[in-house]
This record gives C-alpha cells, sequence and structure tokens, in this order.
C-alpha cells in the first residue's frame, strides 16, 4: 500500500538535516510512494532540489525572543526551552502549525530529523513517526533526559528543568484533545529511532539499544581535484565564527596545499589569505572524495563531516563552539583521532595544525576507527531501515 510521508527538520542547521531526507525521498519514490517536505531552511532545499519529490513547506518554527533563556544547557531539556518550548501559547500555536501542515499534506506517517514539535503533533493525530538523527538529536532515553556529559548536576536540577517543559509541553496538548506526557522521553516512545552515527561518535558516549545506523553515503557536490603537488594536503569545511581569522591566517602560512570550502562570507574578508596553494571553494563539495585525497581535515565539530573523515581514517583538528559540536569533538578526541581547540578568537591553531601533520599516533587512531567500520556499505544504510519502517507501516 502507497503511504504519503511528511519528511520534517525543525531545530539545527546545514545539510547535515536537509541530505538524510532527501536520501530517503529518492527511496520513497522508487518504491512507489510519495512525501511532502516541512523544513527551516527553504535556501538548502531549493539548492537540492527538494521539490523534484514533492511539495516544500516552511517549517512552524519559534521566533521572538525566548523568555528566560537557560544560560548553560544542560540536557535536551533545556536545549527545547532555550528552541521555543518556553511559553504556552508559542508552543501551542506551532504545533497547531504542524497539526494543519499534516492535514493538508494527507500524509499517513511523519519522518523527522530533529524535529520535536513535529513528533509531538504527529503524536496528537495518532498517525506513526520514524526520527533519524546523532545521539544529540535523539537523547538516550531516560528520565528525567541525562545531562550532557562533562556536567556535574544533580538529579534535582535536571528534574526541574525537564518538569517546567514538560509542564508546557501538556498544556499544548490538552488544547488538542491529546494525552499528556509523563516525562519527556515519552515524545519518542513509538518511534522508530535510527541514529546516523557510530558507538564511538554518540554525543552522550553512553551505552543504549538504540540502532546505530552509521553514516549514509550521501555523495554529491564538486570533486575536488587535488593535483600532482607532492604537499601535505589539508581539507577545512568551514562556516564564519569568532576564531575564523586566526584559522585562517595559520592555513595560510601552513607549508601545504590547502582546500577550504567555505561559504556564507564576503570575498573581500579572504583576500588576506590567499596564496599559490590555497584554494576557497564557496559551493558544496563532494566530501566523501575530497576527505580521501587529503592528509588532515579541519572543521567546526559537525557530526557527518567529522565523522566523514575519521572513516577515511584522517585526523582531525576541531573548533567547535556550540554544545552539541563540543560534545562530538570530544568523542573524536577520546579516540585519540583528533586535537580539539575550543574555537574562540583568542586560540593558536597553528601548533595544532603542525600537530596533526606530524604526530602519527593521531593518524594511526583514525585508521583504527577506518578499519572497524571499513565492511558497512553504506550506500545501503537508508534504504535497509526505511523498508524495515515501511513494512511496520
Amino acid at each position: 500500500m502507497a503511504q504519503r510521508i511528511l519528511l520534517a527538520w525543525e531545530l539545527g542547521a546545514g545539510y547535515g538535516h536537509l541530505m538524510p531526507l532527501r536520501a530517503i525521498a529518492e527511496q520513497l519514490r522508487a518504491r512507489g510512494h510519495g512525501c511532502a517536505f516541512a523544513v527551516r531552511e527553504l535556501d538548502g532545499a531549493e539548492r537540492l532540489g527538494l521539490h523534484r519529490f514533492g511539495p516544500v513547506y516552511p517549517a512552524p518554527l519559534a521566533v521572538g525572543r525566548i523568555r528566560n533563556p537557560v544560560r548553560v544547557q544542560t540536557s535536551y531539556a533545556s536545549l527545547l526551552h532555550n528552541c521555543g518550548f518556553d511559553q504556552e501559547d508559542a508552543l501551542a500555536g506551532r504545533l497547531r502549525a504542524w497539526r494543519e501542515l499534516m492535514i493538508l499534506s494527507g500524509c499517513s506517517a511523519v519522518l523527522v530529523d530533529h524535529a520535536p514539535t513535529a513528533l509531538l503533533a504527529a503524536r496528537s493525530l495518532d498517525l506513526p513517526a520514524a526520527a533519524t538523527g546523532t545521539g544529540f538529536t535523539l537523547p538516550p532515553p531516560a528520565s528525567p533526559l541525562p545531562a550532557f556529559p562533562g556536567l556535574r548536576l544533580g538529579a534535582n536540577v535536571l528534574t526541574r528543568n525537564e518538569e517546567q517543559v514538560l509542564r508546557l509541553v501538556n498544556a499544548a496538548l490538552g488544547r488538542f484533545g491529546a494525552a499528556p506526557l509523563t516525562s519527556l522521553r515519552q515524545l519518542f516512545d513509538g518511534v522508530l529511532a535510527g541514529l546516523k552515527t557510530y558507538p564511538e561518535l554518540d554525543h552522550y558516549g553512553l551505552p543504549r539499544a538504540a540502532s546505530y545506523l552509521g553514516l549514509p553515503d550521501f555523495s554529491s557536490g564538486l570533486e575536488v581535484d587535488w593535483g600532482p603537488s607532492g604537499e601535505k594536503r589539508v581539507l577545512a569545511y568551514l562556516r564564519p565564527f569568532d576564531g575564523l581569522e586566526p584559522l585562517l591566517d595559520a592555513l595560510a602560512r601552513l607549508p601545504a596545499q590547502v582546500l577550504v570550502r567555505i561559504a556564507e562570507l564576503d570575498p573581500a574578508r579572504l583576500a588576506p589569505y590567499q596564496r599559490p596553494g590555497l584554494v576557497f571553494i564557496d559551493r558544496d563539495i563532494w566530501l566523501r572524495q575530497a576527505v580521501e585525497g587529503c592528509d588532515i581535515f579541519v572543521n567546526y565539530g559537525a557530526h557527518g563531516a567529522t565523522a566523514e573523515a575519521l572513516l577515511a581514517g584522517k585526523p582531525v583538528l576541531l573548533l567547535p563552539y556550540t554544545m552539541e559540536q563540543r560534545l562530538l569533538a570530544e568523542r573524536a578526541r577520546q579516540l585519540g583521532a583528533a586535537v580539539v581547540l575550543n574555537g574562540k578568537a583568542h586560540q593558536n591553531p597553528a601548533a595544532a595544525l603542525r600537530q596533526l601533520l606530524e604526530d602519527d599516533s593521531l593518524r594511526a587512531a583514525a585508521g583504527r576507527f577506518a578499519a572497524h567500520h571499513a565492511d558497512q556499505d553504506r550506500r545501503r544504510i537508508v534504504p535497509d531501515w526505511l523498508e524495515r519502517w515501511l513494512a511496520a507501516l
């Protein structure tokens, strides 16, 4: 029986959420199913051509200031608070919009990549749901939801934070006659969860029974030609952040061939760092092919990009600036395959880059990770997982 699936993305940024939805849409179409999209970034959806698979709607998002934002995020509950789960009317309004969008799309099921309000809406409409994401966007099922690793918190802090969010969630659900949640972990109850990561890169670093799918092969973009140079090759996949200028200066001075993929930046800011052997690209590149040809990889701690480099056996320099990125960077450092800076402007990345190029132990650790997962057919990750869910429907 043909299904019509709403593919939803609400929180976060970048292609790490859109690429899985496009890959899923391709598989749905191949199986005779239909889909529609509700996504956070319409420009990215346009560049990826999501409209070729079904109608694309803007996801209902939180706008305006967050009331009493949590200064230090402690758990997924405080993350939700800072992402619009802080005011009843605003949350209920988004929940209503998600419900009406699902009804308008005529969907028979919902599949999300970090869209908690969409999961609430699906629950309130009794629509079956699945969720794909990383260990950060799909937290371990505990009550209360566990603290982010590295934070020393009493259980009372986690319980109090969760109770505040839970009270608003249940008030919003009550406006539609939906049953209340007894804990935030119920947000994911009955949802087929597929973690597109590996146990070693789970942000929480905790054993769990969830299915680790691995990183699907989202091959697309420009193929990189490194050329015949005998120099070391450095691939940097970046976006603007506080410590960008010191990093670019270090890359410009590094005796190596350097390719920097960066967009969303005035080219005039890049002009001081131009030199022979350093190339800036503002278009999408075929990341899997590019990292296979480099010696080291530089990033801010995005899960997909970091995992791609480690799967190619390449050590990484990470400069995280969000909680999600910091947790992923710590997992990579624990593997022994990463050097981690804090992403602030006062950091000096030159020594870190030299260490990455010269320290064979970092390369060996990345090689061990790559060898451990070398037998996986990453092209089968999405179709196999999706097939299981469709069969259950």
